[in-house]
């Protein structure tokens, strides 16, 4: 759908296309129609060109593994589009700015910073794609496994996970030249791992990485441990592999239940003298605010650097880009959850076509 050269005073409504998860397993493509003028002053309507399925956020929502959730959802938070029209309070933007922004998936919609969830509204540079764009948001949530921690020349750093997070943060710890050490049961993820210049890469089950760990830092353990998984299990293992006055980042949000004896890893915490640090994707503000100077918006700046230098290629991420339809979105939620090894990383284009029979 393209509307920038419409005529907005000769449009009173305009068809928009919105993901809607209506419960578990239940994702549905709904219609809806905008008045293009009804832009507020803090608003502006921005055509979507393309946005990023949440491999964390939404698989929760479609498979019911937050307890609690409430439906229906709009799911989603990485989108890219053109402002095709802006209220007067909305400063520093124009008309036909290419903007990464935290709206949901749909096809056109009114956007307030200022109500929405993470308050992005970041305009891309020329050179930077649209999918790299909408995947710029998230290496900023990778950010939060390393913003947070007191790092040291010549620390090592153990991450969890070897998911799309887990490899970008891999990728910000050797940018500041720091040993990394990945931790990955999943062979194919592994690989990806050494693909992107990580050394030291465990790829085996979680019972038998704290002797792998122990055996690459002479029984040390490691300075900095952050889970990228979300997982219980995987925090008992950063808690174990964690060495005297470490730190373990806590980036993943653990969703489903697990039981445990909590006692040891308590003792851990206490006896090794660790710090404990959560990690969740709001612990900073999006502009710079007096007393701080980290913000989203100076990261994005940053990491939109990396994205263009090939640093962070995006290729590496993205296994497929679909048209936005009810069957190709419950397939692409499902090989995010069940087939790990060839969805990677799913864009949903606005603008694609359903492929033809």
């Amino acid at each position: 759908m393209v509307y920038q050269h419409v005529n907005f005073e000769r449009v009173s409504i305009i068809l928009t296309k919105n993901v809607v998860i209506n419960g578990v397993e239940d994702v549905r493509l709904i219609e809806e129609t905008v008045d293009p003028k009804a832009v507020s002053a803090k608003e502006c309507l921005i055509e979507s060109e393309v946005s990023l399925i949440s491999a964390g956020t939404e698989l929760s929502r479609v498979f019911g593994l937050k307890k609690g959730a409430v439906y229906p959802v709009r799911p989603g938070y990485c989108s890219v589009g053109k402002i095709l029209a802006i209220g007067d309070d909305l400063a520093g933007f124009n008309v036909g700015d290419r903007v990464l922004f935290n709206g949901p998936h749909s096809s056109l919609q009114f956007y307030d910073p200022s109500k929405s969830d993470g308050g992005v509204l970041f305009k891309l540079r020329e050179e930077t794609s649209s999918i790299e764009g909408s995947f710029l948001m998230m290496c900023w949530i990778a950010m939060n496994g390393i913003l947070p921690a007191d790092v040291k020349l010549g620390n090592t750093v153990a991450i969890l996970g070897m998911g799309t997070l887990g490899l970008i943060l891999s990728i910000y710890y050797q940018q500041m030249g720091v040993e990394v050490i990945a931790l990955e049961p999943i062979t194919d993820r592994a690989e990806l791992a050494k693909s992107i210049g990580v050394n030291h890469v465990i790829n085996c089950a979680p019972n038998d990485q704290y002797e792998s760990v122990m055996e690459i830092t002479e029984k040390k353990g490691v300075d900095i441990v952050v889970d990228a998984t979300g997982l219980s299990e995987s925090i008992e293992t950063a808690i174990k592999i964690a060495g005297k006055y470490g730190q373990v980042i806590l980036m993943g949000s653990p969703r489903t239940d697990y039981t445990t004896n909590v006692t040891n890893s308590f003792n851990a915490i206490h006896t090794k003298m660790l710090t404990v640090i959560g990690a969740f994707n709001r612990r900073y503000p999006y502009q710079e605010k007096e007393g701080s100077r980290l913000s989203i918006h100076r990261s994005l700046k940053y990491i939109e650097s990396l994205l263009n230098k090939k640093i962070i290629d995006v290729d590496r991420f993205i296994s497929h880009v679909i048209a936005p339809t009810e069957e190709n979105l419950m397939e692409a939620y499902d090989g995010l959850m069940n087939k790990k090894n060839e969805y990677t990383g799913v864009i949903i284009d606005w603008n694609k076509k359903e492929d033809l029979a």
